[in-house]
């Protein structure tokens, strides 16, 4: 059996490592916790406000896009909670076009009673609606397929003869 020599791995492939474990590790969370929030418990808030933003971003080329803000309140265990942001319709904020943000922020018309999913360990983190994004997939894949050959790349410094070019260049 190889011994493996922690030391023989560059300092650049040390930091790659890293990186991409901690990207490997977030997207993870973020995937797990995203699909938990169909599963939390429910309770009934009200909308107070919601709204329409547009983002310009001049040094792109790419067309305006959309956000749609709520603001809104709940009670869980007689604990009264005020929401207002970007982020509590889905959990995230994804860019829409004029039409779509028009359409969802008249499904939330000041007074509607919505049905609030909120976190258990946390009942001021709630969403309204449970939301899995394909990019929140994708890149847990993507920093996963980027991590695999590091680690192949460190494995072979850590079993490679210390004069080797792979050891002392990469």
């Amino acid at each position: 059996m190889r011994r493996l020599r922690l030391s023989q791995v560059s300092y650049f492939i040390w930091f790659m490592f890293i990186t991409f474990s901690f990207a490997v590790g977030l997207a993870a969370y973020v995937v797990h916790q995203f699909h938990a929030s169909f599963d939390w418990p429910t309770t009934e808030g009200m909308v107070i406000e919601s709204w329409i933003v547009e983002r310009y971003d001049p040094s792109s080329s790419a067309d305006s896009h959309y956000e749609v803000g709520i603001e809104y309140v709940y009670v869980v265990d007689d604990k009264f909670h005020h929401k207002r942001n970007k982020t509590d319709i889905t959990g995230a904020i994804p860019g829409y076009s004029l039409e779509e943000a028009e359409a969802l922020a008249a499904e939330f018309p000041r007074g509607k009673v919505i049905e609030v999913h909120y976190k258990p360990s946390d009942h001021d983190t709630a969403v309204i609606r449970p939301t899995m994004h394909l990019f929140m997939i994708v890149g847990l894949v993507v920093f996963s397929l980027v991590l695999a050959p590091i680690l192949y790349v460190m494995y072979r410094q850590m079993t490679e003869d210390p004069d080797s070019f792979l050891v002392r260049y990469v």
